[in-house]
């Protein structure tokens, strides 16, 4: 459970160019056990420019690293095993090396492997894996909202960070609250008639607050056919925030359903390890009301997921439609229809509608025509974007958009470069198969303060023990996930799902 090595560093443009602003910090006692295990198959440790130009080449991050197929690093016939990567360096393999990537910085660390590195034991028996993955991710909460500039004048609070999460480079303490209290010299004294538990090292002293966050998902495929059936699926989850004084502050909440949703229950309830007890609730049969579900928790003072949960017996989509096109040699003609349901919030924080082309080469617009909205290319010009905006018009829930497109050079031969053949067999299923009318749109939106459910949690069901005021702060979302519209004059990507749970996995087919 410790570390020989962390890195930190920006991921910019420039990045490449072999001037990086690094901040690193080396553990010599766990380098040195690292030599008497490994011995003559030791790898040592590189410069720190050295190892931030591999690594930013094993992630794709130079200048020609997403364009240039590398064998050893792109081949299919390679295992990935993200976030844990190898990297090839002057005097070996520096195995196993963890990296997070999180608000324009990489974060990357060397764990300790007691059973010795050359011997590359499962990474499920190296807990330093885990543990180093853990503050990682503290250390990117740390660093939230940094510039890259400033990283360097920051250097001194992640050492002081550093110090206090994983001295020597053993690791005590990834939760950044409690990290940054002991930072401060600023403990919270527990009253000698509580028991402070070890899971809550550092108290709250201030105001006290509750954030809770419910964001629902939705995955939808339509294919506008009488031959095959729209396929969606709804999920969410619900996190929370508490920052109560207290030792074991209890706090009791409803997940409840609101009358602008279709007001469906709430099925595989997955809770947070510190939920005390959560209603477990049937739909009984002929009734169509959903039932609350409550539940119980002492929550720490990190945001937490308190629940995972899915939606069934959903009748209607947010958003119906057909996309069609039609393509003759190199011209390309475009017609998508959308109808908003009547139950669904008509106020978006963003939509857009995005039909990409693969295989095609870069297009251009030779008319476009819509009701609402406007139509535009992406940058690298393979996508036609059509950017709905905040709402559909008042007077009507249905749109339209028609457009002609020129289209570029056609897919690259595949008698070309050894680069060009290895490219063309590693593109995605979705990539091999959109050629000519067999193709989709895509769509993209993002409702706030709505669920399709109807889920949200009343503020009237919070109950927090032992009494005390507090802020609450609730916030719901409703985003989609994957949302697509095949070409009904195409052949289109179809899954069936069989009928019992039961059944052979091998029901489960995909057809053209």
């Amino acid at each position: 459970m410790s570390l020989k090595a962390l890195w930190i560093f920006p991921v910019t443009p420039e990045s490449d160019s072999g001037v990086i602003n690094i901040f690193s910090r080396f553990y010599q006692t766990y380098i040195g056990k690292a030599k008497q295990i490994d011995k003559e198959h030791y790898v040592p440790i590189p410069a720190n420019q050295e190892f931030a130009k591999r690594l930013l080449f094993e992630l794709g991050h130079t200048k020609d690293g997403l364009t240039k197929f590398i064998p050893q690093r792109d081949s299919c016939q390679r295992v990935d095993q993200k976030p844990v990567y190898e990297l090839e360096i002057s005097t070996g393999k520096l195995w196993p090396v963890v990296v997070v990537e999180q608000h324009g910085f990489l974060f990357s660390c060397l764990p300790f492997v007691q059973q010795g590195a050359f011997n590359r034991p499962s990474l499920i028996d190296i807990p330093g894996v885990t543990l180093g993955f853990t503050l990682l991710c503290a250390l990117s909460d740390f660093l939230r909202n940094t510039p890259a500039s400033e990283l360097t004048e920051k250097s001194k609070e992640v050492y002081g960070f550093l110090s206090q999460a994983a001295p020597f480079g053993t690791l005590l303490d990834t939760t950044v609250d409690s990290v940054i209290v002991k930072m401060t010299n600023k403990p919270c004294p527990t009253p000698k008639t509580q028991k402070q538990p070890a899971w809550k090292p550092v108290l709250h002293k201030g105001k006290n607050q509750i954030y809770i966050y419910i964001t629902e998902s939705i995955r939808a495929v339509q294919y506008d056919r009488n031959n095959i059936e729209d396929v969606w699926d709804i999920y969410g989850t619900v996190s929370c925030k508490a920052e109560l004084e207290g030792t074991m502050p209890t706090v009791t909440m409803t997940i409840s359903h609101t009358a602008e949703g279709e007001t469906t229950p709430l099925d595989h309830l997955l809770i947070h390890p510190c939920v005390q007890s959560a209603d477990a609730y049937v739909l009984e049969e002929g009734r169509d009301r959903a039932v609350p579900r409550r539940v119980r928790f002492s929550p720490p003072l990190q945001m937490i997921t308190l629940c995972h949960y899915t939606v069934c017996r959903t009748n209607t989509l947010p958003i119906t439609g057909s996309f069609e096109m039609f393509v003759e040699e190199l011209r390309v003609k475009v017609n998508v229809h959308l109808r908003l349901s009547e139950n669904i919030k008509n106020q978006f924080e963003y939509c857009e509608l995005q039909i990409p082309f693969k295989n095609s080469g870069q297009v251009t617009i030779q008319e476009a025509s819509q009701n609402h909205g406007a139509v535009v290319l992406s940058p690298n010009k393979t996508i036609l974007v059509w950017n709905i905006g905040q709402r559909f018009p008042a007077k009507s829930d249905e749109i339209n958009m028609s457009a002609v497109l020129q289209l570029g050079d056609s897919q690259p031969s595949r008698t070309g470069s050894f680069v060009e053949e290895q490219s063309a067999k590693t593109g995605s299923l979705e990539e091999q198969f959109c050629v000519g009318q067999n193709a989709y749109a895509q769509l993209f939106f993002k409702i706030n303060d709505f669920t399709l459910s109807g889920c949200f949690i009343d503020p009237k069901s919070i109950q927090v023990a032992p009494s005390m005021k507090y802020k609450l702060t609730p916030i719901r979302e409703f985003v989609s996930a994957e949302y697509k519209f095949w070409n009904s004059h195409g052949d289109s990507l179809v899954s069936t799902i069989p009928k019992c749970l039961y059944e052979s996995p091998d029901q489960t087919s995909a057809d053209t």
